[in-house]
């Protein structure tokens, strides 16, 4: 099916705006999913820094002086013993430790680490690197949560509680619960991966989906065009050979030639009608742009069944225009492609209905459009490629099947140049019983 431009436009905002909804949620998720996985950090370093701080006894920690003298005293040794203990049973702990004040400064008391590692501190060793929030808990009192935070050890996020004495009013020493960042920002990217892979598995599939539309959209418009450069080629000698099969009908005596010379010039028929066809098509396919103007409906409607009575009364076949016309209905359209759209459907009917029925053409119309209805009693359209009608070069099983000629482009066209002037083409098909075509067409104002 060919859109117009209006079309194109509307279809490609909203291809964006669906793009851009896509990428707004997978990013607004996987934002909110690393926000929570930043707070569920949060509580459990809040939660195990506490847990360690109400684990020592503060008595023990105040023993301590913050010299490197403390190294020997078996308080440092218990002390030193139990952070390794804890840190030992949680392996994403990257170090613990005990952390005191001396005018404004902060030192190491003790912490996990074996004096090998890079990570150790020696007691009394000064912190120079501390934030002032961590400082800041001496006064407050209140435990916290930092990073992440870099200083001479690495980039660490750290849960920060304080060991308060027995009076439980001022604060003695404060333990830090590290763990390391690149791990931390591993689990939030790996948290945020599920609504980030979702938005692009989408973004994947309506790439690909408008890819292959506009693919097959080539793929027609190419098929179109080649065919119509063949039909323009093929268009002068069909025609010399209908004049040529003409001219011998009425010259010919011998009755064993005539049949031979009406098959020639009926294939010509055929073969010129389907080549006008795709002609007409290719036309209406560059001519995208309705020229809408008034157009008396009734008048114009009667001048399309005129032609048509003759095919129609050799086929035994009524054509009725019903009462539900108006003697005059002046209507906004583009008259040349409303022709075309209703020529193709009333043939159609013509040529499709069963011999000695009627095809009936009425008129509807409501607030907001007019509503051309074209019925026969044919052949009908099987229920499941009646989905297929309106596609280019398109005929149904039992159409091919009944051996009347046709190319599949009649309704391809009239939907096109419906389509072109802000209408739509609709039908009800039952098998074996008969078609009812409607076109509607918008309500405009006429002047």
């Amino acid at each position: 099916m060919r859109t117009s431009q209006t079309e194109k436009d509307i279809f490609g905002l909203f291809m964006w705006y669906v793009v851009a909804l896509i990428i707004s949620v997978s990013g607004g998720l996987a934002i909110f999913a690393a926000r929570q996985h930043a707070q569920a950090v949060h509580n459990m370093l809040l939660e195990r820094s506490e847990t360690v701080a109400a684990a020592l006894d503060s008595n023990d920690v105040q023993q301590l002086q913050g010299k490197t003298s403390d190294g020997k005293s078996a308080v440092y040794a218990k002390l030193k013993t139990k952070l390794a203990d804890i840190k030992a049973t949680n392996s994403n702990v990257r170090g613990l430790y005990l952390t005191g004040e001396r005018n404004g400064r902060l030192f190491f008391y003790v912490d996990s680490e074996k004096p090998t590692s890079d990570y150790y501190s020696p007691p009394g060793e000064w912190y120079d690197d501390a934030t002032s929030e961590f400082k800041g808990i001496f006064t407050t009192g209140r435990p916290v949560v930092e990073g992440p935070v870099k200083d001479d050890f690495g980039t660490f996020i750290s849960g920060l509680a304080p060991i308060l004495d027995e009076s439980g009013k001022k604060v003695v020493a404060v333990v830090g619960i590290d763990l390391d960042a690149s791990k931390y920002y591993q689990e939030t990217a790996v948290a945020t991966l599920p609504p980030i892979l979702s938005g692009l598995s989408l973004l994947l599939l309506i790439t690909f989906f408008e890819w292959s539309r506009r693919k097959s959209k080539q793929l027609l418009t190419l098929r179109s065009e080649l065919v119509s450069v063949a039909s323009h080629e093929l268009r002068t000698p069909i025609t010399g050979i209908r004049w040529a099969a003409e001219s011998l009908q009425h010259t010919v005596t011998d009755p064993r030639a005539l049949p031979m010379i009406r098959a020639i010039y009926n294939s010509a028929v055929s073969l010129q009608t389907s080549t006008d066809d795709i002609l007409e098509l290719t036309h209406a396919m560059k001519q995208q742009q309705a020229i809408i103007a008034p157009a008396d409906l009734t008048a114009l409607m009667q001048e399309l069944v005129d032609p048509q009575i003759l095919a129609a009364k050799q086929k035994g076949v009524d054509i009725i225009i019903d009462e539900s016309w108006p003697k005059q209905l002046v209507i906004a359209c583009d008259v040349n492609k409303l022709k075309r759209a209703l020529n193709n459907v009333i043939s159609n009917a013509i040529k499709y209905t069963r011999d000695n029925t009627t095809v009936t053409i009425k008129y509807t119309g409501d607030e907001h459009n007019h509503h051309i209805l074209i019925a026969d009693e044919g052949i009908g359209i099987p229920i499941a490629e009646q989905a297929k009608v309106f596609e280019g070069f398109y005929r149904a099983s039992n159409a091919v099947a009944s051996k009347i000629p046709g190319t599949g482009l009649g309704l391809y066209l009239v939907k096109i140049v419906v389509e072109q002037q802000g209408g739509r083409v609709s039908f009800i098909s039952d098998e074996n019983k008969g078609t009812v075509f409607t076109i509607s067409l918008p309500r405009r104002t006429t002047k």
